[in-house]
């Protein structure tokens, strides 16, 4: 029977190992599968080499502290702690009496414990600040107060604070309770007299000898965090600037200086202490730092803020503004933008408009977000199919640069019926999503719907270029739980006629299932179905982290992702692309927006993932960027050389919408660049606003194709419109710049700001908005279809930069309330200058404006005229203006004999012997 306990508790201790390990030795699997193995041992390594090194110091310190206290630890409980329970048989017998062995053993358990825990902790954090710390790359660049590379604030200085960290907490806590345990015990007594007489505490020699140790330890680590607080006051937020101010530099960095020759005396004095037995020189270092510490670096820097800086702020202050300025421009990439004047008011012609064909040709009529409802609806095809979002890109079609929408189909596995979803459903059978839909950005059918480019399951399409050879998406934005592919069971591919479509996964990832495998996956996901299950075979594979964002997160965690990934079709091939970037905030002076957790941020990775077997590659696009080259110093050959991406994937990298609000939000304020006009906010921007869903709110960037001046050719660029700031009692709502990203070619990542004159206004887009409704016919046309059981959604209004002008366009779409309908395309509004009509094709709206001779968009790749609608189709409000008076006229009449017949109706209800009603 022993035996078998025995037996029975290794079991489950063998158990309980192998199931804690489980998780690891899949990560390790699939770390290992994806050709990326450093990137699972070289932070596992550093954690575990960092923890030991940390543990056992802080084992040591924190072991010795408690064993030095032993002997007063077993005096205490067995001999003055007099409150003993007795036998009854035995009245003299103590129930507890401890050992100095049982003591000592407890004790080191102890320290262990609290020593290893604390530094299991720090480790997760830790490793790649000691990491970046070894490997660091130098900038070309130097804080402007003490003159030190900037890479000591981004890779030397985290590593500093985090060693501090890791002993200065734990063994001031260890102080702390060494005293009180002192105190409790009577080995240090406090007498009436004032602590700075002499003998004003008594204690032991060995106590004494013990603290000061432990103070003199103290006072040298917290000298030494003094001085890195010098090089925090370059991240101050105290006063007008980001960063050291004058009240900084001028009352708060002395006071550090002389905290630090206080807390080093402190430190020499108790160690003096060791050899003379006066108890002052512990007690009044320490009272002596907490007084003046509060008095130098609080109360007299607050003074002088008050007193000296505020009333003189500017002057005071000037200096430090201008450091804000310069790198925080610096820490967004704002000192590349080039500044362009735009004119504005050019008189557009048919001529320029020609010259500006490529544009026309792209404007975006289908707005994004009505339109993946109509994605959803119109090519789901299934419930279990499901449309993400849509992205935006270019692609070549017949030789021309389209503007094209895109959204993958996607597999939508809690969609499905609650009796479908099985354990073999939900694991084998529905395993990925297939294929996509697109369209043209300009491109709409008669009944207001987008024109698919590519539709249905299996995918179709007329343009080569969209032609799909492997449809599947195994990995995506909503592939969120682990399945096994390749087992006896047919995955479901598409539905077709009465039966379904089937296949078997043939990509070169996943987790084989062999023996010890299986018993690893089994215990770390908690299913014996792996051995249980007919279906599963040595040839089957488990696909884990098939959520792409998930997946890049667990490979490179060091990186920060965008939140937006978007697809692009590749020789056949469904492809993702992740847009990875260093960020920071270490970077001093630099603002801080409260909404984001860096002041320092580049697009130095693109990050690009196969649909089908999940493989994943890190491209390099930023190789200047000194946080990616130290990086690839402690990550050497994971991230690869942007000239070895495919030149057709090349084509398709956008500049990052994320990274450009970031920007231009920036932008607001630090487009100014003289440190008086920007302490006084003379010159502040905002994001131009937009109506949607009849509420103003900032205009999203958004990606077209237009030829931008100067330039020969029409490009794919990320562009935002900007006003002036408006405050509580000025609303100004005018353009004043805008901004463009390029991405074409080789001027990927330049940034174009076009500044409008300031001696004139221009419309902004919620300019054109309150125009629009306060044109006659649009408003009431726009009120009679926003009435019950339907209403209207004013699209994105573009501004587009043209001919030294702006065009304006912004599609109207009606949706009926009842549920399931479909947005609907139904006009176009164009502005331009002091003119606005609203048609129902862009061409008839270029026509009305500019005459016959303007130039026709044509439709993706065929080269003719968008089709006009039928005569039939035209409503009234765009038919003669006295047959709308007329109409009207006539219903007012109507309205006015119900009136007078409710009248007379309540007349005889109240009088019924009056005469009855003719």
């Amino acid at each position: 029977m022993h035996r078998f306990v025995k037996l029975l508790i290794g079991f489950i201790v063998l158990v309980t190992f192998f199931t804690a390990s489980s998780g690891l030795y899949e990560d390790w699997l699939w770390f290992s599968d994806l050709g990326y193995s450093q990137l699972f041992w070289t932070p596992l390594l550093s954690k575990v080499l960092f923890q030991a090194v940390n543990g056992t110091i802080l084992f040591l310190f924190i072991a010795g502290t408690l064993l030095s206290i032993r002997h007063a630890i077993v005096t205490y409980v067995n001999e003055r702690l007099r409150l003993r329970l007795r036998l009854v048989q035995d009245m003299n017998r103590p129930v507890l009496k401890l050992s100095q062995r049982r003591v000592t053993i407890w004790l080191l358990i102890i320290s262990a414990v609290v020593s290893f825990g604390i530094s299991f902790v720090a480790g997760f954090t830790g490793w790649l600040d000691i990491l970046a710390f070894a490997n660091a790359t130098q900038f070309n660049q130097a804080d402007p107060i003490f003159g030190k590379n900037l890479a000591f604030y981004f890779f030397q200085l985290p590593f500093l604070n985090t060693l501090f960290d890791s002993f200065f907490g734990p063994l001031f806590l260890l102080t702390l309770f060494t005293i009180i345990f002192y105190i409790v015990t009577g080995v240090i007594r406090f007498h009436s007299r004032k602590l700075w007489q002499d003998g004003s505490v008594s204690m032991s020699i060995s106590c004494r000898k013990h603290l000061a140790f432990l103070i003199g330890i103290l006072f040298a680590l917290k000298a030494y965090g003094y001085y890195l607080d010098i090089f925090q006051l370059l991240y101050s937020t105290h006063g007008h600037v980001v960063g050291a101010g004058y009240t900084d530099l001028n009352a708060t960095l002395p006071a550090l200086k002389l905290l630090i020759v206080i807390s080093v005396l402190g430190s020499i004095l108790a160690f003096i202490s060791l050899i003379y037995r006066d108890s002052r020189l512990l007690t009044l270092p320490v009272i002596g730092n907490i007084v003046i510490g509060i008095l130098v670096s609080s109360i007299i820097p607050g003074l002088i803020q008050s007193f000296l800086v505020i009333p003189n702020e500017l002057s005071k202050e000037q200096q430090y503004i201008r450091h804000e300025i310069q790198l925080t421009r610096f820490g967004y990439s704002l000192d590349n933008i080039r500044e362009v004047d735009y004119p504005g008011n050019t008189a557009l012609t048919t001529e320029a408009l020609k010259m500006d064909q490529g544009t026309l040709d792209n404007i975006r009529l289908n707005d994004a977000r009505p339109m993946l409802q109509t994605y959803n609806q119109k090519q789901g095809i299934r419930l279990y199919y499901k449309f993400n979002d849509i992205d935006t890109d270019r692609y070549v079609i017949n030789g021309e640069v389209r503007q094209v929408m895109m959204a993958p189909r996607e597999i939508s596995t809690p969609d499905l019926d609650s009796k479908a979803k099985t354990f073999v459903n939900m694991r084998f059978k529905y395993t990925h999503g297939f294929g996509a839909s697109a369209s043209f950005a300009n491109a709409v059918t008669s009944e207001g719907l987008p024109s698919f480019a590519i539709k249905d399951v299996p995918p179709q399409s007329e343009f080569s270029e969209f032609r799909l050879t492997e449809p599947r998406i195994y990995y995506g934005e909503l592939t969120n739980d682990w399945v096994v592919a390749n087992t006896t069971v047919k995955e479901f591919d598409y539905p077709l006629g009465n039966s379904n479509a089937e296949n078997s996964y043939r990509g070169k990832t996943g987790i084989p299932l062999t023996p010890l495998n299986k018993l690893m996956l089994s215990l770390h996901h908690g299913t014996p179905r792996f051995y249980l299950a007919d279906e599963v075979t040595p040839d089957s594979k488990m696909l884990v982290y098939r959520n792409i964002n998930e997946r890049v997160q667990k490979l490179a965690p060091f990186l920060t992702y965008d939140i937006d990934p978007y697809m692009v079709i590749n020789a056949g091939r469904i492809k993702w692309i992740i847009d990875a970037y260093t960020t920071s905030d270490a970077l001093p002076y630099s603002h801080l927006d409260p909404n984001q957790e860096f002041n320092y941020i580049r697009n130095s990775v693109k990050v690009i993932i196969d649909a089908y077997d999940g493989t994943v590659d890190f491209y390099v696009v930023d190789p200047n960027d000194p946080i990616l080259k130290t990086y690839m110093k402690i990550f050497p050959g994971v991230f690869k050389d942007a000239n070895s991406i495919p030149p057709s994937l090349k084509g398709h990298l956008r500049y990052p919408e994320t990274l450009f609000s970031i920007q231009s939000n920036m932008l607001k304020n630090f487009h100014m660049t003289n440190s008086s006009v920007f302490y006084n906010k003379e010159d502040s921007w905002d994001i131009a606003k937009e109506l949607f869903d009849t509420k103003p709110q900032n205009v999203d960037p958004y990606y077209t194709i237009m030829k931008l001046p100067g330039e020969d050719t029409p490009e794919f660029v990320l562009m935002l419109p900007f006003t002036p700031a408006s405050s509580a009692t000025n609303t100004r709502n005018n353009m004043i710049a805008w901004m463009a990203a390029r991405m074409d070619g080789e001027h990927y990542g330049e940034l174009i700001l076009f500044k409008l004159p300031k001696n004139i206004e221009i419309d902004g887009p919620l300019q054109i908005e309150s125009r629009i409704d306060q044109d006659p016919k649009i408003s009431e046309q726009l009120s009679l279809w926003d009435q019950k059981g339907s209403r209207v959604i004013r699209g994105n209004l573009l501004a587009l930069p043209i001919g030294g002008n702006f065009l304006y366009v912004e599609p109207i779409y009606l949706q009926s309330d009842k549920g399931g309908s479909i947005p609907e395309m139904k006009r176009v509004i164009l502005a331009y200058q002091d003119r606005l009509v609203m048609t129902e094709t862009l061409g008839l709206a270029l026509t009305q404006l500019f005459g016959e001779g303007a130039p026709q968009p044509t439709t993706p790749g065929q080269g003719i005229p968008l089709p006009e609608p039928a005569p039939q189709a035209k409503l009234a409000s765009e038919q003669d203006p006295q047959i709308i008076t007329s109409i009207i006229d006539q219903m007012n009449q109507i309205r006015t004999l119900l009136d007078d017949l409710e009248t007379q109706l309540k007349g005889l209800q109240t009088n019924p012997s009056e005469t009855p009603l003719e």
